[in-house]
């Protein structure tokens, strides 16, 4: 892999204490030309689900005339919960934003609930959702990308679990992974998956991914920027370039004090490992 095939992009979560043309004007002072919109009741300076028509429009006019592209929305649901129908169309909505954006990518999740509390049940029904959803974004022409995030999603076992039967069902699109994974190393390791591992488990079903690093503090995780955690990253993204892996590589420092910093600091060392 070359820096030439990796086309890098800013993830939002850091960025959402600031307004969209803050944000914007900071991604492209970063280098960044692609970057990634929160839409979330607890992002009201982004998108919220409650967001419509004028206020996108006023986001692409906004992002064009700093000139970046948002390529992704950083959605949020919980397909664990007991209106799973209610959940479904909130996703399908956030789907049309997407599409009505000219966003490539829905980041969406799982489901909310502890590794103590699912059951196959749990597996079976927000695998039906994830392929539902999934099928709806291959018509809008939205790739919706599902984040380990801990509980449900916390190994590549189970990521694969859930998406691969749901992601080989897919209509036959000009999109090679209408409905795939999310590939956050970071998180992985948080929820005590090493995340190499994952990687080679569930490596053929990633359509999107976010980086930042991990460190513990005694034995307590805490997020922090590319290269300054205790991930091997030279051998992901070996593995990543043998997958063929060509999507976004969303940057996602997520302290919101010194989001600058930590978002170069991350870029610069990815930078580097690929000139390697």
């Amino acid at each position: 892999m070359t820096m030439a095939d990796v086309r890098f992009a800013c993830a939002a979560w850091g960025f959402r204490e600031m307004t969209l043309p803050e944000y914007f004007s900071a991604a492209r002072k970063l280098g960044l030309e692609f970057v990634e919109v929160n839409v979330s009741p607890n992002t009201p300076k982004h998108l919220t689900w409650e967001s419509g028509d004028d206020a996108i429009e006023e986001m692409t006019r906004q992002a064009e005339d700093a000139g970046v592209r948002v390529v992704a929305l950083a959605g949020g649901n919980n397909f664990a919960a007991e209106d799973v129908v209610a959940e479904i169309a909130s996703v399908k909505r956030q789907i049309d934003m997407a599409a009505a954006a000219g966003a490539e990518v829905l980041r969406i999740f799982a489901g909310w609930i502890s590794a103590s509390q699912f059951t196959d049940e749990h597996f079976h029904r927000i695998s039906d959702a994830m392929e539902e959803v999934g099928e709806y974004g291959a018509e809008q022409g939205v790739c919706v990308a599902v984040e380990n995030h801990g509980g449900i999603t916390a190994t590549g076992a189970q990521c694969r679990r859930l998406l691969a039967e749901a992601a080989a069902g897919m209509p036959v699109t000009r999109m090679a992974k209408p409905l795939g994974l999310n590939y956050d190393p970071a998180n992985f390791r948080h929820a005590g998956e090493d995340a190499l591992a994952a990687l080679m488990v569930a490596g053929d079903l990633i359509n999107y991914t976010h980086w930042k690093d991990v460190r513990y503090v005694g034995d307590e995780p805490r997020y922090c920027a590319v290269g300054d955690g205790v991930i091997d990253w030279k051998p992901i993204v070996e593995t990543l370039a043998r997958n063929g892996y060509d999507g976004y590589w969303a940057i996602e420092y997520e302290e919101t004090d010194d989001i600058i910093r930590g978002t170069r600091a991350s870029l610069e060392y990815l930078r580097g490992l690929l000139h390697d």
